[in-house]
């Protein structure tokens, strides 16, 4: 008796939307500036869909790790030949959100902890070398706090 032969499954769901002309279409249109989003509403789909592709095909993940530098690149671009005001502050928005680890305000905090080793007890020493922290061991902490870097105040924004 011959075995039966393999019926192939067939596909679950819509097939997908995806085609691998939107590599270099995300690439271009973000090279202008818009947003992912926005290349989903060039393309007609949502937003979801986008990041659906972006796991689903390496491919596209790539170009759009591409767009996105190249959508700060233009951004950039913008601000640096910005004339007004407005127009200055817009592109310096829309690179905060593009690129928040570049084009974020920077604050600096500074701390100190001086402890004199020879005050402890065994059992406090003991619960430091274990990874408590102060709190579990009841310590309180005390010191006080200085700012040592602050934004520059403009006297003549609006």
């Amino acid at each position: 008796m011959a075995p039966f032969p393999q019926i192939k499954p067939l596909p679950t769901g819509r097939p997908s939307e995806f085609k691998p002309e939107y590599c270099q279409a995300v690439i271009e249109c973000m090279g202008q500036g818009y947003s992912l989003t926005a290349f989903a509403g060039t393309i007609l789909v949502s937003h979801q869909t986008v990041y659906a592709w972006i796991s689903a095909h390496r491919t596209f993940a790539d170009a759009v790790s591409r767009a996105r530098a190249a959508r700060v690149r233009w951004l950039e671009h913008k601000l640096l030949t910005a004339r007004k005001g407005a127009e200055t502050s817009a592109a310096i928005f829309a690179l905060r959100n593009a690129d928040p680890l570049e084009w974020r305000d920077m604050k600096t905090v500074e701390h100190r902890v001086t402890v004199d080793i020879a005050t402890l007890s065994d059992a406090q020493l003991n619960a430091i070398a274990a990874g408590a922290t102060p709190a579990e061991m009841g310590i309180i902490v005390d010191g006080e706090a200085h700012r040592i870097a602050e934004k520059p105040v403009d006297k003549g924004a609006p």
